[in-house]
């Protein structure tokens, strides 16, 4: 539509696009790919089921970089699709509807590199809806989510590294004490546990005041959604944070070995905490300066991009919060009672997984259907499907063209006798009730051939078809004796015989009228010319036929005498191996 493919260009031809015929269904395509990569419902199983990578892959996967490539994509393109309702519609309903069921997924677990991986769901549906909002506030809001996220989201996930490599487990009933073999990724954990649930003054907190104040400017629904997928991150948090660190050390709880001190696992968490406060604290007006004002002002059409605060004083997106950080108290002290139920209720819906696994069993078994259809390894019903797509082929085109175009009859009385003898003999070839007859009737169409490349003045195709016939002719009388007889071939149904004529009288017709519609067209001489004017000068030859076969079309002409050694070769093998075979056999019978 755009006629380049440069975002940059892209994103100034929006009021255009809009009108174009293909808007709606690009817009379509580029939601399917953007909601695919970065795990939106209902695709979002992929990104949970990618978390068995080491914890620092998990960390680069699930913080920021290559799961926010669709987010990157939708967010480049909103000056193309912000003012459609259908993005505002699609986005704002697929990225609310993620956020809230992954949210419950995450709560589910047990696993904490798994709540983790799931509440990354979490924030990419955060970010698509804020896409699909597309206002001031919610751009904003989106890129300090980026950047919270992040920051502490990948510190918790080395947090959970750290914890796995000192215990051997990442099941939480299984973990208690660990606060005195991790100090330092105790003390990683509770900031960054802290910014995920949204407390001040970290960077989550203040991504989570942006994000409230751009739900509000829409109504309730997007804000009471968003309210709750947060309060079960909070309580994931204080999960996370809880149960493996302050939990007191009990007997069933796994063993635990001192591992940051030696291999420095403490650097990475920690610095990663620094920052999820350092930044809103000390740098957020270079953070503004670098990264929000810049980006604003190409993702909106009308750039009114907003100031950002750390503190704004009590309003109701401060309200919001408050009660988020409630209720996400009040989830973790349920946890024990809420997440059975919550299994049981909701154990009898299909996972992605399975979904997904059923799609494949599925294209297995049409492969495996087809694969019974289509190579059966029986010789005839392969000749009938090829000459079927033939037919389908030829018919699409031909059948298409009307009138047909006129033609001028010029024909002589050896015309007509070469066209009825060569019918007569195709009637004998298809009739013939012994081998021997077939073949010679099959050569005697060949010849013919010959004789009409000849009539028209065609001497050297007609030596070639002459040369060919003979050869033809000579391997098939030397093949016949391995062959079974005509009479001892069980004959087709009447309905096989009636679908076999009239595949061929469609191709018979099909071509003729593909030569009907050759022969009235002029051909076009340019070809013609450049070989009479180059066939002496680059070819260094005279007989423009033999200069086209052996000099401009060389590779070709190699190509074809390789296929047909190959196939002679074959053959050959294929006689020699049925000749060993019979001596084997009559071998046995003598020892026998």
């Amino acid at each position: 539509m755009a006629g380049t493919y440069n975002i940059s260009a892209l994103i100034t031809q929006g009021a255009s696009l809009a009108q174009q015929p293909w808007f709606t269904p690009s817009l379509i395509l580029i939601l399917l790919g953007a909601f695919t990569k970065s795990a939106q419902f209902p695709f979002h199983f992929w990104l949970p089921g990618a978390m068995a990578a080491p914890t620092p892959v998990s960390a680069y996967l699930h913080s920021s970089t290559m799961v926010k490539a669709g987010v990157y994509l939708l967010a480049r393109l909103l000056p193309v699709y912000g003012d459609s309702t259908l993005w505002f519609t699609l986005l704002c309903s697929a990225g609310a509807f993620t956020a809230l069921w992954c949210a419950v997924q995450a709560y589910r677990q047990t696993d904490l590199k798994l709540m983790l991986a799931f509440s990354t769901n979490v924030i990419l549906g955060q970010l698509v809806m804020l896409i699909g909002i597309g206002s001031s506030y919610a751009v904003t809001a989106a890129l300090l989510l980026i950047a919270a996220h992040s920051f502490y989201k990948a510190g918790l996930f080395m947090v959970v590294g750290n914890i796995d490599k000192a215990t051997g487990t990442r099941e939480y009933h299984e973990l208690a004490g660990l606060r005195a073999v991790l100090a330092i990724s105790f003390t990683a954990a509770l900031v960054t546990a802290a910014s995920k649930a949204g407390l001040p003054p970290s960077f989550g907190f203040l991504s989570k005041e942006y994000l409230y104040k751009a739900g509000l400017e829409f109504g309730w629904v997007l804000s009471g959604t968003m309210l709750l997928a947060n309060a079960i991150m909070v309580a994931l948090a204080l999960l996370i944070l809880i149960k493996p660190f302050l939990k007191p050390h009990h007997p069933k709880a796994a063993a635990m070995k001192a591992v940051e001190h030696n291999q420095l696992l403490w650097l990475p968490p920690i610095v990663l905490a620094l920052l999820s406060v350092i930044v809103p604290v000390a740098l957020l007006n270079w953070y503004q300066g670098v990264i929000i004002d810049p980006a604003a002002s190409v993702m909106l059409a009308t750039p009114q991009v907003k100031t950002v605060k750390l503190w704004e004083g009590l309003n109701l997106p401060l309200l919001l919060s408050a009660l988020t950080l409630l209720l996400g108290i009040l989830l973790y002290v349920a946890y024990p009672r809420l997440k059975p139920r919550l299994d049981q209720l909701l154990s009898g819906l299909p996972s992605g997984p399975a979904v997904y696994q059923h799609l494949l069993n599925a294209v297995i078994k049409l492969a495996n259907w087809q694969t019974r259809v289509l190579q059966h390894g029986h010789l005839t019903q392969y000749s009938l499907q090829f000459f079927l797509v033939l037919l389908a082929f030829l018919g699409t085109v031909l059948w298409q063209i009307h009138p047909l175009p006129s033609i001028e009859w010029d024909l002589y009385y050896y015309d007509v006798v070469l066209a009825v003898f060569l019918v007569i003999a195709a009637v004998v070839v298809v009739k013939a009730r012994t081998l021997l007859l077939a073949v010679a009737a099959l050569g005697t169409i060949g010849f013919l051939t010959t004789m009409v490349f000849l009539v028209y003045s065609a001497p050297d195709v007609a030596k070639t078809q002459l040369l060919v016939e003979t050869l033809l002719v000579v391997f098939i009388a030397i093949v016949l004796r391995h062959l079974s007889a005509v009479s001892s071939v069980p004959r087709h149904s009447t309905s096989r015989r009636i679908i076999h004529a009239c595949v061929a009288a469609g191709i018979g017709i099909s071509i003729t009228l593909a030569l009907w519609i050759i022969t009235a067209v002029p051909l076009n001489q340019e070809i013609s010319e450049f070989y009479a004017q180059t066939s002496v000068s680059g070819g260094k030859g005279r007989n423009i036929v033999n200069v086209i076969l052996v000099d401009f079309r060389a590779f070709d002409t190699l190509g074809e005498a390789v296929v047909v050694v190959i196939a002679g070769l074959a053959a050959v093998a294929v006689l020699a191996g049925k000749r060993i075979n019979k001596l084997v056999s009559e071998t046995d019978k003598e020892h026998r």
